[in-house]
């Protein structure tokens, strides 16, 4: 929470949250207002007026999710006291004009930690600027809201998980809305199902995640994996009240849902074919077929997020696979060195290696270089009729930043699978790793047939996985390693598949795999 208050001394406040609880006084006094003495009339309408007025001095400020949830307070204020004044109006416009105005180049909005994150715009931004279309009647936001979805909507999961797998702020990364301390995408989806009918089947299979898969005794938990901890990572009210807010305000806003509008995409997946995007300005492509979803992230600019915080490089950050476990994650990420970026949200919990694919190479001093610190790769992006080519280049760095060997990274997507190629040049003495981290799933079974080939699946053997070596410039081979990865979030166990290896004497080193059905 924040304070409210006009002057930033020592009784006055500085929280941007100001205007989250702003939406939750003025939203709820018309609802009470008959049930209250005059003397807690008096109390609410001076709580609303003052962080009404705080937020007229200070916004926009922090993070851009603050900016349409503040329009929205000051809508709420000047509905909940007499005599509001029409500045509080004017001001929501404006913080709607600038949300609005935060839109990049390829249809993403920039300003979460200073960047693209795509669980905040899902589960706060763009739900809070289509309620403001909502509460004024305002049909031209309302299209920007629904353009906005359409283009966030790429990194809905078909199982109705939300991949924030890359985002500026993807360290409290969950499943069922993007982040944990959002509302949730729930009523962003709902408020604008009147605009397009693909809003309502996917708020369908959000919600049906939400209950299926992340509700314990009706509390919000982390993600999959966290009632297996020792430490019985508990579920917690923060995410539990969020959600609860986000259904609610779908409940009570949402229009009747639409009309059928254009499905060519869902109708060219479900014929077997392979469709990707690509998303220049962030460095991202998504991949989608009838079996698989994939995203290739190489995101990470250092002024705007940390080295070690988003996953970068060009690494698989998510492989969604139909059938495999009871949610489909085959291979998910994290980020690279776990810390609690913000104490009251983040556990304190002994967190293991990073659950993200990726490269790296042990010096003999023991240092550890990897694509995953790599803040300045280039990605080309090659599409031809019946698959897509994702190449990455860049540099293996340490945890500071200093370079190392030259590396391309390499996802070819068909239909069936993914064939990765990892190239790297002057290489010292020292081990190259190609680490393939695996979700765990309830009765896993690993086997590896050969020194180049490892099967993964259900212990039924009715479905299966395999990573299998091509090509390599060095002997080696796939060994499994059952120990168990782990990160808070997004709450997700893992094992893990390495190949290791040395490179030649000129210092270079080369493998090709394939990950697919057999």
């Amino acid at each position: 929470g924040g304070g409210w208050g006009g002057g930033g001394g020592g009784g006055g406040g500085g929280a941007p949250t100001t205007v989250d609880q702003l939406i939750s006084l003025a939203g709820a006094y018309p609802l009470l207002e008959a049930g209250l003495t005059e003397a807690e009339r008096v109390a609410w309408r001076d709580a609303i007026r003052r962080a009404a007025e705080f937020t007229m001095e200070r916004w926009p400020m922090g993070n851009l999710n603050y900016w349409s949830t503040g329009a929205v307070g000051l809508v709420y204020a000047s509905r909940a006291v007499e005599d509001a004044p029409e500045a509080w109006m004017g001001k929501a416009r404006e913080l709607i004009d600038a949300t609005l105005a935060a839109t990049n180049a390829d249809g993403l909005l920039v300003g979460e930690g200073r960047g693209v994150d795509v669980g905040y715009n899902l589960a706060q931004t763009i739900g809070f600027v289509a309620l403001y279309g909502r509460l004024t009647g305002d049909e031209a936001v309302l299209d920007a809201a629904a353009a906005l979805l359409r283009t966030h909507l790429a990194f809905v999961l078909p199982n109705g998980a939300v991949d924030n797998s890359w985002g500026t702020r993807s360290y409290k990364w969950t499943y069922e809305s993007g982040t944990k301390t959002a509302p949730g995408i729930h009523f962003t989806l709902a408020l604008l199902e009147d605009r397009d009918l693909e809003f309502g089947r996917v708020a369908d299979r959000a919600l049906e995640f939400l209950v299926e898969h992340a509700l314990v005794d009706g509390w919000v938990t982390q993600g999959p994996h966290a009632l297996r901890r020792a430490s019985a990572f508990p579920p917690c009210l923060y995410g539990t009240f969020a959600r609860a807010q986000s259904v609610a305000m779908a409940l009570r806003h949402a229009p009747v849902r639409g009309r059928e509008v254009e499905a060519a995409s869902a109708e060219t997946i479900a014929a077997g074919g392979l469709e990707w995007r690509h998303f220049p300005t962030v460095n991202v492509v998504v991949v989608r077929t009838a079996e698989y979803a994939a995203t290739v992230a190489a995101y990470g600019e250092i002024s705007v997020v940390k080295r070690d915080f988003v996953p970068r490089g060009g690494s698989l950050t998510t492989l969604w696979w139909e059938g495999y476990g009871p949610t489909g994650f085959l291979q998910t990420s994290s980020v690279t060195d776990y810390r609690r970026q913000e104490l009251i949200h983040m556990p304190f919990e002994e967190a293991s290696e990073s659950l993200t694919p990726r490269v790296e190479l042990v010096d003999e001093d023991g240092r550890r270089w990897s694509n995953l610190y790599e803040a300045e790769a280039t990605m080309e992006v090659r599409g031809e009729d019946d698959a897509v080519e994702v190449m990455v280049r860049g540099r293996l760095r340490d945890a500071e930043g200093a370079a190392g060997p030259g590396y391309r990274l390499s996802h070819r997507f068909t239909v069936v699978g993914v064939e990765k190629t990892v190239e790297l040049e002057g290489v010292p003495a020292g081990v190259v790793q190609v680490v393939e981290p695996i979700v765990r799933i309830e009765g896993l079974v690993i086997n590896q047939t050969s020194d180049r080939e490892v099967r993964v699946g259900h212990a039924d053997g009715d479905r299966t996985w395999g990573w299998r070596v091509r090509e390599s410039s060095a002997p080696g081979q796939w060994a499994a390693d059952e120990t168990v990865a782990w990160q808070p979030f997004p709450a997700v166990d893992a094992c893990s598949l390495r190949w290791r290896g040395r490179a030649e004497e000129d210092g270079r080193f080369s493998l090709r795999w394939t990950v697919e059905r057999p």
